[in-house]
C-alpha cells in the first residue's frame, strides 16, 4: 500500500512542479581539501594529511509538528496528519510516514511534505525528501524551518548552490536562526572556500550562546587558511564548551603539528582527542610519531598499532611502529614492522633505513648492507645511511666500495666530521695515503678534539713512516684519549718507539 502512495505522491508533485513553482534564486557561488586534516597522518612530520574528518551536521532546530485540527466528517486528509503528527511525536517515523503520505495523496498540506522530507532525511533518503520539501516550500514559502530542512537535503545531495540558496531564504524570513548560519559556514568550508566560511560561523557563533560546533567549525576555517593562532583559539574555544569534543581536540593537534611543529602540543591533544574520537588512523599514526619524538615509546607503540587496526595497509604506522619497538629493546619485533611496511610499500625510504638502523644497531652489520642500499637509491642525499653503510663497508674490508658512498656524504655535508673520518680510514686501508691525510685533515680542522680522526692519521704516518707526525698524533691523543693514545703506540713498529 506504501509504495502505491509513494507514486501517487511523486505524480502530484511532478504536476506542482511543472505548474510554474517559485523557487528562490540560487546565489553564484565564488570559487576559491580537507588537507592537513584529510585523512592522513603525517608521514614526514609535514607530508601526513588531516586527522580531522568533519561529521555531517543533523538539524540542531527540533522538527516542527502541524497544529492538531480535530478531524470532522469529510476531512480524512487531516485526520491523516494529524495520526501522522501523533506518530512522529512519538518517534514512530514509519507509520508516520505512511499516515503523511496518505494525507497529501488527498490534499497538499504544507507540514505533512515537510514531515514526509523530514523523515526522509533522517533515513538518508535525500532523493526522496527533496520533492516533498520542495513542496513544502512552495506551499509554506514563510516557514523558515522548511527552508532549513530543505538547505539540508541539498547539502547532502552535494547541490552547493541550491542548499546555500535554501540556508539564506530561512535567514531571509528570519534573521536570527542559527542553524541556516552554521550550515552556510560547514558549505563554505566543503567547498574550501574558508574565507566566505568565516562570517556566518562567527554570526552562529554570536546567535547561539556555547554553540561548540560553530566554534570549532571556524578553528576548521583558520586551520586552512594557515591562520594558526586563530584556529587554536577557536578549537580551544570550543574544547571550553564541549570538554569531550574530539573533533576539535584533533584538529587543534593538526594545527600543532602541521603548522606551529609544537609536537608537544600537538601530543596532548591528540591524545585527549583519540579518547572521544577512536576511529580515525591518521590520529593515531600523528600520535605516535610526536610520542616517539618525545621519547613515550610505549605509547607509541599503542597508538600506532590502534592505527593499523583502523587501516591494515597504513604503511607508515607499520614503519613508526617499528621505530618504537626499537626504542623499547624489541628488535624482532621491529624488524617485523619495518618489514611489513616494505611488503606493502617496497619504495618506502623511512622503512628500509629503519630496518637497516635496527641490524646496525644490534651489531647484524651484514644484513644492514641491503635495506641501506635500498634506503640510498630511494633517499639518495640521506648522509646518515651513507655514513652508516660506509662504516659497515669498512668493517667487512669492502673499502673500495666505502669510498663512493662516504665521498657522496661529505660532498652532500662538508661539516660532517665522522664522514670524513670514516673516508680517511678508507683511503688508509688502500693506502691512499695522500688521500687519507686529506680527509683525516678535514675531519681534524672541522674538530680539532676528535681522537678517532687522530688516531687514524696516527696510522697513516706510522704507514709512511713518517716518525715525527706518529709522534706528534700520538702526544695530542695522550691528552684527548689515552686509551687510543696507546692503541696507536702499539701500532708502531719499535723504531718509532725509541
Amino acid at each position: 500500500m506504501i509504495h502505491k502512495l509513494i507514486t501517487r505522491i511523486a505524480v502530484t508533485l511532478v504536476l506542482f512542479l511543472f505548474a510554474g513553482v517559485a523557487m528562490a534564486q540560487h546565489e553564484t557561488v565564488g570559487g576559491a581539501t580537507v588537507g592537513a586534516a584529510t585523512g592522513g597522518g603525517t608521514i614526514s612530520s609535514s607530508s601526513r594529511g588531516a586527522t580531522v574528518k568533519r561529521p555531517p551536521v543533523r538539524r540542531t532546530t527540533p522538527p516542527r509538528t502541524t497544529p492538531r485540527t480535530p478531524p470532522t466528517r469529510g476531512t480524512t486528509a487531516e485526520q491523516f496528519n494529524a495520526k501522522g503528527d501523533e506518530l512522529f511525536k512519538a518517534k514512530n517515523y514509519d507509520d508516520a510516514l505512511e499516515a503523511y503520505l496518505r494525507a497529501v495523496a488527498l490534499k497538499p498540506i504544507a507540514g505533512a511534505y515537510y514531515h514526509i522530507g523530514w523523515i526522509y532525511n533522517d533515513q538518508d533518503d535525500f532523493d526522496n525528501a527533496l520533492p516533498a520539501l520542495q513542496q513544502a516550500a512552495r506551499l509554506s514559502p514563510s516557514d523558515e524551518v522548511i527552508f532549513s530542512e530543505l538547505g539540508y537535503t541539498y547539502r547532502n545531495l552535494k547541490q552547493y548552490p541550491q542548499a546555500l540558496a535554501a540556508y539564506r531564504q530561512a535567514i531571509q524570513i528570519r534573521s536570527d536562526y542559527v542553524t541556516p548560519y552554521y550550515q552556510i559556514g560547514w558549505i563554505y568550508n566543503e567547498q574550501e572556500q574558508y574565507e566566505q566560511a568565516i562570517e556566518p560561523l562567527r554570526r552562529a557563533a554570536s546567535l547561539k550562546e556555547n554553540y561548540a560546533e560553530a566554534y570549532s567549525e571556524l578553528g576548521y576555517s583558520y586551520q586552512k587558511l594557515n591562520r594558526s593562532q586563530e584556529a587554536i583559539a577557536a578549537y580551544k574555544q570550543a574544547i571550553q564548551i564541549k570538554p569531550n569534543d574530539g573533533t576539535s581536540y584533533l584538529g587543534l593537534g593538526d594545527v600543532n603539528y602541521y603548522q606551529t611543529k609544537d609536537y608537544k602540543a600537538a601530543l596532548s591533544a591528540y591524545t585527549q582527542g583519540v579518547t572521544y574520537k577512536d576511529d580515525n588512523p591518521t590520529a593515531f599514526y600523528n600520535l605516535a610519531w610526536c610520542a616517539n619524538e618525545y621519547s613515550q615509546y610505549s605509547q607509541a607503540a599503542i597508538a600506532a598499532r590502534k592505527a593499523i587496526d583502523l587501516k591494515s595497509d597504513y604503511h607508515e604506522a607499520y614503519a613508526e611502529l617499528g621505530y618504537a619497538k626499537r626504542k623499547l629493546n624489541s628488535p624482532s619485533e621491529a624488524i617485523s614492522a619495518y618489514q611489513q611496511a616494505i611488503i606493502l610499500k617496497p619504495a618506502y625510504g623511512v622503512a628500509h633505513t629503519g630496518l637497516g638502523d635496527t641490524f646496525f644497531e644490534t651489531k647484524q652489520y651484514h644484513e644492514s648492507v641491503a635495506p641501506y642500499e635500498r634506503a640510498i637509491r630511494i633517499t639518495p642525499n640521506n648522509t646518515r645511511i651513507r655514513y652508516n653503510l660506509g662504516w659497515v663497508y669498512n668493517h667487512e674490508a669492502r673499502y673500495a666500495e666505502a669510498v663512493p658512498v662516504l665521498s657522496e656524504a661529505v660532498r652532500l655535508k662538508p661539516e660532517y666530521v665522522e664522514a670524513h673520518t670514516e673516508l680517511g680510514f678508507s683511503y688508509y686501508k688502500l693506502h691512499r695515503l695522500p688521500a687519507a691525510i686529506e680527509s683525516l685533515s678535514a675531519a681534524i680542522r672541522l674538530k680539532k678534539a676528535h681522537a678517532t680522526a687522530h688516531l687514524y692519521l696516527g696510522y697513516v704516518y706510522i704507514e709512511q713512516k713518517n716518525k715525527q707526525g706518529a709522534i706528534s698524533e700520538y702526544a695530542i691523543l695522550k691528552t684527548l684519549d689515552p686509551a687510543k693514545a696507546q692503541q696507536l703506540f702499539d701500532a708502531a713498529p719499535a723504531s718509532m718507539k725509541n
